[in-house]
């Protein structure tokens, strides 16, 4: 699903390639992790209100806003407070100056007063105890022991004291009304707009009866303030009785939140600033609307605004004469080359458009637009544009094979119906998918069908049929005795359909009532078909009888332990979870299992036998739906996901060593390549080497024997001159000769042990590469082996087992209902071919509207009756008359009921294969998966058609001992 994919994007912090989960779960942590929640909502507007309207950089501003409100604190706040060596969380309530215990002692018995009667968590029995201290019912004290000092008797002391309040109090008065004429000028200054301002102004005793409230804005700065804290929990909640009056040295703000980084974060996130020098801060819409701050620039900073805004928009107005010059000039130049080369261009497309239509074509492409069909071999293979929109011509396809081998023939499933078919493929493969949660042995579609099938004489009770819907219903009742069934299984869909039955009857009562009966139509009665029956008489025997009900109670009490009865307890659960809504003829199947009033079980277990193949496959349909919404069904998907999960890591590591292995591959041919082409050259060298040593040699001798030669034919001169004679003797020539001839024998040896001795290192060389090759070759038959079987252990553990695995030029759809999961049994031993659906034919019709996309140069094939006649022409003529009706159906008339059909042999497959036409994009993707499938596919397949001859043999030998 798109949800699923790496698609998504975080809006607060811009991360992309996420999940759309992932998203959404990255939103909510930014806008947890935002600073400006970290502050309380008073501290907040106060910073932000100072913040609108500044001027100055962001690091002085955080330096002026912090050092600003580090001491000075407003009412409302949330601070920690420092009792008897404890910290707690308190709410400021109060802020007055600090006066003498007496005045102080006063104004904390009236404001004890007032909470007494203004907040309503106090009572009159907490005030009545004789020390006012908080205690648990069990006489335990309630709060610590920072909030047990006595509260001091003012009552005698109230009389003594009044002048002094009095005197106090006038003076507060009179500092207010002195600054009353500058409170506008002190309010643009000070934190806080003057409507707060006043807000917490100075009231007379005359105005108000709750103690006096003090704002340290109007106040003497040199005077030291009070402040009375209510201590609050950590859900914001007030404690009772827990209000005290404390120094300024006894609260502080929480460090982790007012520190000059989360201002600064506070800042960055709510309020933004131009990129012009002089530019000042302002708070964003949505925020400055929420706190009620002020948007208007003052006069001067608008002027400043439009001042820099008006010379951007100059500098940028400068260069673009610039641009405008030159790109008149490129254009000037452009024109002068199209109109040089004018000619030369019309030449060449005309030539190209020749071309155009015999161009390779990029595939795979759509195939029913595919160039092989419309190539008319009697014209030179001339290719013909048959789109809807331009072809005139006979309704007649030049080459309609397409030079592929004809489809092998679809067998026809004679059993069961078609308008059925996909019911009875689902229900099979759901109970093979989850036969181990539900205690069901796996058992072949044929077994299934034939237990369907089956007439009612015939059938016994080991019937797989009888089992799958006594583990159904087991597991249901589990679910109800567990209280965790789903919405069905449970009986609420079945409550809310009574609901709306009994609302329907009383809309019509009122109706009725309204209205005479003479002029009541019979088109008022027809709200919903469904309710029909139930609105006017009742079915006997039917949906929720007295009898049904009767019959059925205690259904669910213990679950199934052997087949005997279990059609009561089916009659039970279709009377109290299913409704006429889930099951269209649900009053016929409960007429039917129940033959009469005050029936036997007996009766009632002949039957269900007799039931069609369509109210049969509805019942266990109708199951299906209430299981797959039980805890043991999810449990085994979950398990199953785990898996998968293991599977898929074990699966990435197996990737790894393979393409480890094929680089050690590719580095070894490369070596054997490098060493194949160096000892090629050093062969060459030495045979130059070794012409050369032979010339060198032969000429030696034969200057020997040349000089030999003179010696002898110059002996009556030496005679003369024996001193020559001495030295240049013949037997020492001799000698020197047959020393040399010994040197290079030995030489040749030396030569021959070298040569000996790299031939063998040569060979052990070659031995130990072969024996790498070999272990790597080994090695790469292992991890393909650990391949298959992860392959197909994961298809073992995958609960969605029918998945199409393509369609065709024709739209049929392919599946295979993988055996893995069912190993003790073939699984179906088909491919099943099923029609084109309702989209497929609205795709279809739609090719006899305009094409939208860009013309191809290889053009396009037909509409409708291009398909039709290219059916014909492949004789598939059944499908061909099929596809027609449909397409003069209108579909909203009659719902779709597409064929089935099947390929049972293993020689179709390969006939299959060859007849797909991987050029188009369907056919493409089918082939290969059918491809990588087709062993799974041959295996089952012979599996099946011998248990099929065995089944036969058993028969046969039955029919030969009862006669």
């Amino acid at each position: 699903m798109l949800y699923h994919q790496p698609l998504w994007t975080c809006e607060a912090t811009g991360r992309s390639n996420l999940t759309y989960e992932q998203a959404l779960e990255s939103e909510g942590r930014d806008e947890q992790n935002r600073a400006e929640f970290r502050f309380c909502e008073v501290l907040r507007k106060r910073i932000l209100y100072n913040v609108q309207f500044q001027t100055i950089r962001l690091e002085p501003l955080v330096e002026e806003i912090y050092t600003y409100f580090r001491f000075n604190f407003a009412i409302g706040e949330v601070v920690h407070c420092k009792l008897s060596e404890n910290i707690y969380l308190a709410r400021i309530v109060d802020i007055f100056p600090e006066v003498n215990s007496k005045v102080q002692q006063q104004h904390q018995h009236q404001y004890q007063h007032y909470t007494s009667i203004a907040l309503p968590g106090s009572s009159d029995e907490t005030e009545s105890e004789p020390d006012d201290i908080p205690r648990q019912p069990n006489g335990r004290l309630r709060f610590p022991d920072a909030f047990l000092h006595p509260t001091p008797d003012t009552t005698t002391e109230t009389t003594t004291n009044s002048a002094a309040t009095s005197t106090t109090t006038n003076n507060y008065n009179y500092n207010y009304n002195s600054n009353s004429a500058s409170q506008q000028e002190q309010s643009k200054q000070t934190d806080m707009p003057v409507s707060e301002s006043s807000s917490i102004s100075i009231h007379s005793n005359e105005q108000q009866s709750v103690p006096q409230i003090f704002d340290p804005n109007f106040t003497n700065p040199s005077q030291p303030l009070k402040y009375r804290v209510q201590l609050i929990n950590e859900f914001g909640q007030p404690l009772e009785d827990l209000v005290r009056d404390v120094d300024a040295d006894e609260i502080r703000r929480d460090k982790r939140v007012f520190n000059r980084h989360m201002i600064q974060r506070l800042i960055r996130e709510c309020s933004k600033r131009d990129s012009y020098i002089g530019a000042p801060w302002l708070i964003k819409a949505n925020v400055a609307y929420h706190y009620g701050i002020s948007t208007l620039l003052p006069p001067h900073l608008q002027e400043a605004q439009d001042l820099a805004y008006a010379n951007q928009a100059r500098k940028r107005k400068a260069p673009l004469k610039e641009l405008e010059d030159k790109e008149a000039e490129k254009r000037a130049r452009k024109e002068e080359n199209l109109l040089q080369k004018a000619k030369l261009k019309e030449e060449k497309e005309r030539q190209r458009e020749e071309r155009r239509k015999q161009a390779a074509v990029k595939y795979p492409i759509e195939d029913l637009d595919l160039p092989i069909y419309r190539k008319d071999p009697n014209l030179n293979w001339a290719l013909i544009d048959m789109a809807p929109d331009k072809y005139t011509g006979p309704a007649t396809i030049p080459y309609p094979t397409g030079g592929r081998d004809p489809r092998p023939p679809l067998h026809k499933n004679t059993a069961i119906p078609d308008d059925i078919f996909e019911t009875f493929i689902s229900v099979w493969s759901f109970l093979a998918v989850f036969s181990d949660p539900l205690s069901l042995s796996p058992f072949s579609i044929d077994d299934f069908e034939r237990a369907l099938c089956q007439p009612s004489q015939q059938m016994s009770k080991s019937n797989v049929l009888f089992e799958s819907n006594v583990c159904l219903l087991n597991v249901i009742i589990k679910e109800r005795q567990q209280d965790i069934g789903g919405e069905i299984a449970s009986g609420v869909m079945n409550e809310e359909y009574l609901e709306t039955i009994k609302q329907n009857q009383e809309d019509d009562n009122e109706e009725s009532s309204g209205k005479s009966s003479s002029s009541s139509t019979p088109t008022s009665t027809k709200k919903d078909t469904s309710f029909i029956h139930h609105q006017g008489e009742k079915v006997e025997r039917g949906w929720r009888d007295s009898e049904q009900l009767k019959l059925s109670s205690g259904w669910d009490r213990r679950t199934i332990r052997n087949t005997k009865g279990w059609e009561t307890v089916l009659i039970g659960c279709l009377n109290e979870i299913a409704t006429p809504a889930l099951i269209p003829d649900l009053d016929y199947i409960l007429c039917h299992l129940v033959p009469r009033n005050k029936s036997k079980a007996s009766e009632r277990e002949r039957q269900y036998p007799s039931l069609s193949i369509k109210h049969k496959l509805a019942i266990l349909s109708f199951l299906i739906d209430a299981v797959n919404e039980s805890t043991a069904v999810k449990e085994y998907m979950e398990s199953c996901q785990e898996q998968l999960t293991e599977f898929r890591r074990q699966k990435m590591e197996l990737n790894k060593e393979i393409k480890n292995m094929t680089a050690r591959r590719a580095e070894m041919d490369k070596r054997d390549r490098a060493e194949k082409e160096e000892r090629d050259t050093t062969d060459d060298d030495e045979d130059t080497d070794s012409e050369e040593d032979d010339s060198d040699s032969d000429s030696d001798s034969d200057d020997e024997d040349l000089s030999a030669a003179s010696d002898d034919s110059n002996a009556p001169s030496r005679g003369i001159k024996s001193h020559e004679r001495r030295h240049r003797s013949r037997q020492e020539k001799l000698k020197l000769k047959q020393q040399k001839r010994k040197e290079m024998e030995q030489l040749k040896k030396e030569m021959y042990e070298k040569q000996r001795e790299a031939a063998k290192a040569r060979s052990q060389e070659l031995r130990q590469k072969a024996e790498e090759r070999r272990k790597l070759e080994e090695e790469e038959r292992v991890l393909r082996k650990k391949e298959e079987q992860l392959e197909k252990d994961m298809r073992k553990y995958t609960t969605l087992r029918i998945r199409p695995l393509g369609k065709d030029r024709f739209y049929n759809r392919y599946l295979y209902l993988d055996n893995i999961g069912t190993s003790s049994t073939y699984g179906t031993g088909r491919l099943y071919v099923q029609g084109p659906s309702d989209v497929d034919i609205q795709m279809i019709r739609e090719r006899d509207r305009p094409y939208e996309e860009p013309e191809q140069p290889w053009g396009r094939g037909g509409g409708q009756w291009f398909m039709l006649a290219l059916m014909k022409a492949q004789a598939l003529n059944e499908e061909s008359e099929w596809l027609e009706q449909r397409l003069n159906t209108p579909l909203d008339v009659e719902p779709s009921r597409s064929w089935w059909r099947c390929y049972t042999e293993p020689e179709e497959i390969q006939q299959l294969l060859s007849w797909l036409n991987p050029k188009g994009n369907r056919e493409c993707k089918l082939k290969n998966e059918i491809a990588k499938r087709h062993s799974y596919i041959a295996e089952s397949m012979k599996r099946r058609a011998q248990a099929i001859s065995k089944l036969e043999a058993q028969t046969a030998k039955r029919n030969s001992k009862s006669r």
